[in-house]
């Protein structure tokens, strides 16, 4: 049951929609499927998502030129080559592990730094769709909470219709 407690909240709450979130809320006139359609638009900011996808541009207007400057030049090198990349750029809080969050990670080492906290920043900025940013599933920024995930909650959940 923790895996839907947040949901259930939502669900639940009295202030519709939830602090935080954007979209339509829930009331006691609407149907089940109609909340769920609400539940499955909303967006909220404010979270760095497991997986975003950024600019080469986005990345550089992040980095502190102080920071930069104390680099060795071959990864001054790699950072400029990595910010001239045409097109998407993965990152995201489960992707440190690939090239574009890693290299921000291993090369700019202190977590309170400028660079880190602009890059910190800018995650927080993108908006997602709210059962991403719970650990729900969704494609394309919409939620798929469904029906099913409705009876898995079980009682917990208040005026299904």
């Amino acid at each position: 049951m923790a895996y839907y407690d947040i949901l259930i909240a939502a669900w639940n709450s009295s202030i519709q929609p939830p602090t935080g979130v954007t979209g339509t809320g829930l009331s006691s006139a609407q149907s089940t499927t109609i909340k769920l359609n609400n539940v499955n638009a909303w967006t909220v900011t404010g979270t760095i998502p497991a997986s975003i996808l950024t600019t080469g541009s986005a990345l550089a207007n992040c980095i502190n030129f102080a920071e930069f400057n104390t680099l060795t030049a071959p990864q001054q090198s790699n950072i400029m080559a990595l910010c001239n990349i045409s097109g998407g750029l993965l990152g995201g809080s489960t992707n440190v592990g690939l090239l574009t969050a890693g290299m921000f990670v291993t090369y700019f080492t202190t977590p309170s730094s400028p660079t880190i906290a602009n890059l910190t920043a800018l995650a927080k900025s993108v908006t997602q769709s709210w059962a991403q940013a719970n650990g729900y599933p969704y494609v394309n920024g919409k939620g798929l909470i469904n029906n099913g995930d409705l009876a898995a909650a079980n009682s917990s959940i208040g005026g299904l219709t």
